[in-house]
C-alpha cells in the first residue's frame, strides 16, 4: 500500500521561480526527448529557430496567468491484438510549458512518495524495481499480485486530480495552469473533443499528476 503524507506547510512562491534558465532547461529536455508536432504543426526544430523569442513570450505568459495550451492531437498507439491505446500529443511549446510545471513539483511530491513507488520518479527506475522484488524473495516472499485496475486514469474526475494537487501547492497561477492542461481537450479528425473527465495520455505532466493522484487516494484511505 503506499503512503501519501500531506506536507504541514503548502507551498505558495512557485510562479516567481519560473526564470529564463528554467526555460531553457525544460526546452533542453523537451528536445532530448524528441517528439512529433502538436495541432498547430510547428515542430521542435521549427520551434528552435526562434528559441530566445519563443520562450520569452512563453514565460511571460506562464507568470500573467494568460497561457492557453492548444488542444492535443490524438494518435493512436497500436497495442496488438485489435486493441489502440489513444495518446494526445501536445504542441512544442506546450510541452516545454508542462516540463516547467513538473519541474517546479518534482522537488514537492518526489519526497512523498512510497519507496516502493519506481515509475515515472526521478532517480528511480525499473532496475531497482526489479531488485526489490528480488529482496522480497530473498525474505521469502513467494507469491506475487498484479492487479489493474482497467481504464483508472482515464476515468479520473478532474476536481480530484486538482485537490491531490492543491493538498501541497496554494500557489493559485500555478493550479490553474496544470487545470488548463487537464482541460485542453483533443482535436481528432478536425474535431474538437473537449477534455471532463481523465488526464491526458502522452504530455510530459501526465505521468506526474496521476501518480500524485494515485497516492494522495493511498494517504486518504
Amino acid at each position: 500500500m503506499c503512503v501519501f503524507v500531506p506536507n504541514k506547510r503548502k507551498v505558495h512562491s512557485l510562479t516567481g521561480r519560473i526564470t529564463p534558465q528554467l526555460m531553457e532547461v525544460a526546452f533542453k529536455a523537451v528536445k532530448r526527448n524528441r517528439g512529433a508536432a502538436g495541432v498547430d504543426r510547428v515542430s521542435i526544430q521549427m520551434f528552435e529557430k526562434n528559441k530566445e523569442a519563443n520562450l520569452a513570450a512563453l514565460m511571460r505568459q506562464l507568470k500573467d496567468g494568460s497561457f492557453r495550451p492548444f488542444p492535443l492531437r490524438r494518435h493512436y498507439l497500436d497495442k496488438g491484438g485489435g486493441k489502440f491505446r489513444p495518446l494526445g500529443i501536445p504542441a512544442v511549446r506546450d510541452r516545454v510549458a508542462q516540463e516547467v510545471i513538473r519541474r517546479l513539483l518534482a522537488p514537492i511530491f518526489t519526497p512523498l512518495f512510497h519507496e516502493a513507488s519506481f515509475g515515472f520518479i526521478q532517480g528511480r527506475n525499473c532496475h531497482q524495481a526489479c531488485a526489490r522484488v528480488l529482496q522480497f524473495h530473498e525474505e521469502g516472499f513467494r507469491f506475487v499480485l498484479d492487479a489493474d485496475i482497467v481504464g483508472f486514469f482515464d476515468n479520473l474526475p478532474l476536481a480530484i486530480i486538482m485537490a491531490a494537487v492543491a493538498a501541497e501547492v496554494a500557489d493559485g497561477n500555478i493550479l490553474r495552469l496544470i487545470e488548463k492542461f487537464l482541460r485542453a481537450g483533443v482535436m481528432e479528425k478536425g474535431v474538437f473533443k473537449p477534455t471532463t473527465i481523465g488526464t491526458p495520455q502522452g504530455g510530459v505532466i501526465t505521468p506526474r499528476t496521476q501518480w500524485i493522484t494515485w497516492d494522495f487516494f493511498d494517504g486518504a484511505a
